[in-house]
Formats: C-alpha cells, sequence, structure tokens
C-alpha cells in the first residue's frame, strides 16, 4: 500500500480531520506524520499523531498517539485502529 493510500485509509477509518496539511504526504516518502483532530461520541475532542514509516517490500509500522478528554475515548481510539 502506498504511503497516501495509507493516511486515506486512517481518516477514513477514524472519521477526523487532517491538520495543517499532513494529509498529503510527498512523493517517494517513505515516512510520514499526519494530525487529525475530531469529535468523538458524545462530544469528547480528540487528537491524533500518526507515524508511519515502510520498508522496501511495502510493509507498514504506525505509532499511534492519542490525546482525548478522556482515557476510555483514548484506549476507543486505539481499538478501532488495532480492529481495522
Amino acid at each position: 500500500m502506498h504511503p497516501q493510500e495509507t493516511v486515506e485509509a486512517i481518516v477514513g477509518i477514524l472519521g477526523m480531520q487532517p491538520c495543517e496539511g499532513t494529509e498529503a504526504v510527498p512523493p517517494n516518502a517513505r515516512s510520514h506524520t499526519v494530525l487529525l483532530a475530531g469529535l468523538f461520541v458524545g462530544g469528547s475532542q480528540v487528537l491524533v499523531r500518526l507515524s508511519f514509516g515502510m520498508d522496501a517490500g511495502g510493509a507498514v509500522a504506525m505509532k499511534l498517539v492519542v490525546r482525548a478528554d478522556s482515557t476510555e475515548v483514548s484506549e476507543a481510539v486505539h481499538q478501532i485502529i488495532q480492529n481495522a
């Protein structure tokens, strides 16, 4: 999967808005960081920083950092990505 496709898939899964133009992955990038913001069910504010890199074989490794009004919301966002 191309890095841009990875970003689009995560944005679609979470239904959050990209910040500061980070949804655009530079051509030939092997790593990238995306910043997302949104509201969770119940109106809880959520911020996400998703960093990922690709190896030569196309495998993707991701690091997800979530900030939310509650631990439960943060854990729920992690679970959504894990189950995707």
